[in-house]
């Protein structure tokens, strides 16, 4: 679950060093950017290079299509690893309703809807941290497997330089925390970092997690990173 789960909150989640990916700071432009622009809903296929992580050199499809019968609704699938439903909200927000794992045989739902939105944008006055709860389910039978609370924070968002295998892009990087707590006291960490650009969407993609059991007795802890492979 934790490795799939990891992938996915990259696309908002991607895995990735064939060539080193890092994101450098940008001077401020000093405008207000919004969710809408960073991640557009349009059709689209990028092919992504996984830069660290145990599929390192591996290249995958990332795709974006909208529901045929409601073009509020679309679905963002990382090749062969998972799916995330998404909702476009009022006011431009994105919203997730579901995560596909493929390889755990496993999804997630968030119940309410998890709403995201960025700092600064017009909706987003107060906390940009969002709680809800979610519950996983056997894909093949539909079984509870297991329920909690998850904690979802957008920190801040900066003008960046990504050094990718399409070469250097320049865009917006989004930090993110995302924090899932479970039973028998244990909690599963994710601090994610997306690379997007305006009007274009995902470019790049980088994140750690960090999976504590029995209240901090036992930790484990990696690391992964994406990259747009090619125009």
């Amino acid at each position: 679950m934790y490795r799939a789960s990891l992938i996915l909150l990259l696309i908002l989640t991607v895995f990735a060093t064939g060539s080193v990916v890092v994101a450098l700071p940008l001077p401020l432009t000093g405008r207000v950017i919004t969710l809408k622009e960073l991640i557009p809903l349009t059709s689209s296929q990028k092919e992504f290079k996984i830069t660290d992580g145990k599929d390192r050199g591996k290249k995958v499809p990332l795709t974006l299509q909208p529901n045929p019968t409601d073009e509020k609704r679309w679905t963002l699938t990382f090749g062969d690893y998972g799916r995330i439903f998404l909702l476009r909200g009022p006011g431009g927000a994105l919203v997730m309703e579901r995560m596909d794992l493929f390889n755990s045989k496993s999804y997630i739902v968030y119940e309410p809807a998890l709403k995201i939105l960025l700092p600064g944008e017009a909706n987003s006055a107060g906390s940009l941290q969002r709680e809800t709860d979610y519950k996983m389910y056997r894909a093949d039978t539909g079984r509870l497997k297991r329920a909690g609370r998850v904690t979802h924070l957008v920190k801040r968002v900066s003008h960046s330089q990504f050094n990718t295998p399409a070469g250097p892009l320049n865009g917006y990087y989004v930090e993110i925390e995302h924090k899932m707590d479970m039973e028998y006291y244990s909690q599963l960490l994710l601090t994610v970092g997306l690379g997007c650009r305006l009007d274009e969407g995902l470019v790049y993609g980088a994140a750690h997690y960090k999976l504590s059991k029995l209240g901090g007795i036992f930790t484990e802890t990696k690391t992964a990173a994406a990259a747009l492979a090619q125009r």
